[in-house]
């Protein structure tokens, strides 16, 4: 079952009475009621989760219009830990997996989602209500045969939520345990580009409509539908063809946001071109401790070196974006119609 057993995870889950006095005074419990008893209740148990969260607050944003769209740059000092975590294949396997049961904080507790998942509270949030969805057992993490659940987090979150995957090698700093991440949507600029950005229509084949935006900010393809079973096969073709358009013999590099808004799911895939940009790695006043995952490129950028934050601008932004995303031939060769 690998390092994280069952029996293990399943001491980490909170028992109905410690629940209890946290879910809403006679009302049935469901999914989301339980989520957000698992916050207040971590709050009030757990002191490095009450300080994180009431660091949000505080947090320092600048807005910049990057090809017309906006992106909030964060300063967020504590996310250096993701930011700058090295997930080389030497580094992972010498430190302990930080999302198996053994290795959590003692105070650290969760929820079950469903057999194979538990959801905790993000110690390092980004935004509001950051949740991190963990396997229970210690898996890689792949996307494969995981999209249904990934709709079905989405789903039972409902519309003040979003879910994402990050890619193993597209931000995720625990690519050696599968988990996705999940937060509250009032800042997430994403959400009303797709909404209301000069799309490109792909295709349109029955119960999935397919479309990216024109001219926008970065290359994003994204789907609807109402039918979960169609949008996961969908998505599994769509994986495919980007192994073949970046000749990956792995994963291709990826990430998702998803969200479900009156049944209806919109999947948001961000095809990568590599992990980090240029900046990450260079020196002087030229370096920007910037490593994009799924809420970076929904348009929420973290940066954790107060310097950095300060200087960061426009230009900037929109380089990173150019250099992590697919470039203008791949991308179009995979959103040719007759591959979708």
């Amino acid at each position: 079952m690998g390092r994280a057993t069952y029996t293990e995870t399943d001491k980490r889950i909170l028992a109905e009475a410690e629940l209890q006095r946290f879910l809403p005074p006679g009302e049935t419990p469901n999914f989301l009621s339980r989520v957000k008893a698992l916050l207040s209740q971590q709050e009030e148990t757990w002191p490095m989760l009450r300080e994180a969260v009431a660091g949000l607050a505080d947090m320092q944003y600048r807005k910049l219009s990057v090809k017309g769209s906006e992106v909030f740059v964060q300063f967020n000092p504590k996310r250096i830990v993701s930011t700058a975590a090295r997930v080389d294949s030497e580094t992972i396997k010498s430190r302990p997996c930080f999302l198996c049961a053994e290795n959590l904080p003692p105070e650290e507790k969760g929820i079950a989602f469903g057999e194979e998942f538990v959801v905790l509270c993000n110690p390092f949030p980004v935004l509001k209500n950051h949740l991190v969805i963990a396997a229970r057992r210690h898996l890689p993490q792949t996307i494969e045969g995981q999209c249904g659940a990934l709709l079905n987090l989405a789903r039972e979150l409902g519309s003040e939520w979003f879910a994402i995957y990050n890619g193993p090698r597209c931000g995720a700093s625990a690519p050696d345990h599968l988990h996705f991440q999940a937060c509250s949507r009032e800042i997430f600029p994403i959400i009303a580009d797709v909404n209301n950005w000069d799309r490109q229509a792909v295709l349109k084949a029955g119960m999935i409509k397919t479309f990216t935006l024109r001219d926008y900010r970065l290359k994003i393809l994204v789907a609807r539908s109402r039918e979960r079973e169609a949008l996961s096969g969908w998505f599994e073709r769509v994986v495919g063809r980007l192994a073949a358009v970046t000749r990956s013999s792995e994963e291709p590099m990826l990430n998702l946001v998803a969200t479900c808004d009156d049944g209806e799911w919109t999947l948001i895939v961000f095809p990568r071109g590599r992990h980090r940009p240029s900046c990450y790695d260079a020196e002087g006043a030229a370096k920007l401790t910037v490593s994009p995952a799924a809420i970076d490129l929904a348009g929420v950028m973290v940066v954790p070196e107060p310097d950095h934050f300060a200087r960061i601008g426009a230009a900037d932004v929109e380089q990173i974006y150019a250099e992590v995303t697919l470039d203008d031939e791949r991308f179009g060769r995979l959103i040719a119609k007759e591959y979708l």
